[in-house]
């Protein structure tokens, strides 16, 4: 039978689209696809639709429904994988700049497509069932591959990654980190008391924060600032802190916290010295201040106390690090030497140990990696630094370090949906955040 230009022209686009696809993704196999193209398009050798073929029309209706569902499938997880996918921020971390109700699309080619490395997955599941039960198996298990993609981490970038210390959880406390648990309780009480399991890196939970630090950068902060390679970092115009505000005598009325966007939930207020505590933008202190009872405005800096803080990175105390006092630290880039020594080791124990996965004791004063004497160890990867834009109220890289390239996931590029936590989607409806873009 003769075919039109328009079958020609048609094979010729679904080919060229599907080469490129396979050559980009590196599975050249996926190019005999192409003959099945051609069938469709040109030969037409075989009946697609079943319809020459003998068979009840419940049974083909039913192949049929099938076969839809899998394309449906398989389509909208290629989306996921290799192009965008759709969160949503659980957490007031990330606030102004991502309120707690947000969805955002997250771009999969900002930094390159992560691929799948544990494949036996329920869909729609990230790693658990509604009974709590993993909805994958690690029985089967790929090594770590990312597809090129348009660009790297920018500093100030919003970077949706897994989250570092989630490879451990417990799980009658999902929502901590199990590695402050033991710091608080002891591991023999955690592991007794608990059910303990492990999750691989793409099943770990997500997290989404701002990038403060590349690789290679020096990170610190003094007094509250922000200081990138011994420059300091301008505050976001929505950045949160921490004040302390005291009235002459009165809360703060309802009408000034809606006007400042503050739920009244999140304030701490002691009736002995009308003392308040809030977290606000700095743009909004203005407001504050034209309220005639405000007495004091203070921004709050955690101090540098004579005791190490336990839930500061490297959680040593040869740091005596705070959330407003930290390093200073470089982070870490593929291919620095690193000095290990007993002062050293807390800051890259687990890039050692975990992420780059080698096998790290240390006996006495020694320290072996791999069972080698080590004095200096050569990164492998890339790492970064994270931080919150509730500068205050906000778990990143201050309390448990690096996020490692392979736990990347994308970049957060814009609100598509977004809704007031705890209220029906009508009355909680944000209609001024929708599809606005992210910066």
């Amino acid at each position: 039978m003769k075919r039109s230009i328009w079958s020609y022209a048609g094979f010729a686009l679904a080919g060229l689209v599907w080469s490129l696809l396979v050559i980009w993704i590196r599975f050249p196999y996926l190019l005999l696809f192409n003959l099945v193209l051609f069938d469709i398009f040109i030969s037409r050798k075989i009946d697609w639709t079943l319809r020459q073929y003998n068979m009840p029309r419940l049974v083909r209706s039913s192949i049929e429904w099938l076969a839809i569902l899998i394309i449906a499938i398989v389509c909208s997880f290629s989306i996921k994988i290799l192009f965008t996918e759709a969160y949503k921020i659980p957490t007031p971390s990330m606030e102004e700049t991502l309120l707690t109700g947000d969805f955002i699309f997250v771009s999969k080619l900002a930094y390159g497509p992560r691929l799948p490395e544990t494949p036996l997955a329920l869909p729609f599941f990230h790693n658990k069932l509604p009974s709590g039960k993993k909805s994958y198996s690690e029985r089967f298990q790929l090594p770590y591959r990312r597809l090129k993609g348009f660009s790297s981490v920018k500093r100030n970038d919003i970077i949706v990654f897994n989250f570092p210390e989630g490879d451990t959880m417990v799980v009658e406390y999902p929502g901590q980190n199990y590695y402050s648990l033991i710091r608080q309780y002891g591991r023999e009480y955690i592991l007794s008391e608990f059910k303990v399991i492990t999750h691989p890196v793409d099943k770990r939970e997500n997290y989404v924060k701002r990038c403060i630090g590349l690789p290679g950068d020096t990170f610190q902060i003094v007094d509250g600032k922000i200081m990138i390679n011994g420059l300091e970092k301008p505050p976001l115009p929505l950045q949160k802190f921490k004040y302390y505000v005291t009235t002459n005598g009165a809360p703060l009325p309802d009408s000034l916290l809606e006007i400042l966007h503050v739920p009244k939930t999140s304030v701490t207020y002691n009736p002995v010295n009308s003392l308040h505590v809030l977290y606000l933008p700095e743009n909004r202190l203005a407001t504050l201040k034209s309220f005639s009872s405000v007495r004091s405005i203070k921004r709050y800096v955690e101090p540098t106390l004579s005791f190490q803080n336990q839930e500061i990175f490297p959680h040593s105390t040869a740091y005596r690090w705070t959330g407003d006092n930290f390093g200073p630290l470089r982070v870490p880039a593929r291919g620095d030497t690193v000095p290990i020594d007993m002062l050293t080791i807390p800051l890259y124990q687990r890039i050692i140990d975990v992420y780059e996965e080698n096998e790290l004791h240390i006996t006495g004063e020694e320290i072996f990696i791999n069972g080698e004497p080590a004095s200096s160890y050569i990164i492998k990867m890339n790492y970064y630094f994270v931080m919150g834009d509730n500068h205050h109220n906000s778990a990143d890289s201050r309390y448990w370090g690096f996020v490692p390239e392979d736990h990347l996931l994308g970049k957060a590029i814009a609100v598509w949906f977004s809704t007031e936590p705890n209220k029906r989607i009508i009355d909680g409806f944000r209609k001024e955040r929708i599809f606005r873009a992210i910066k």
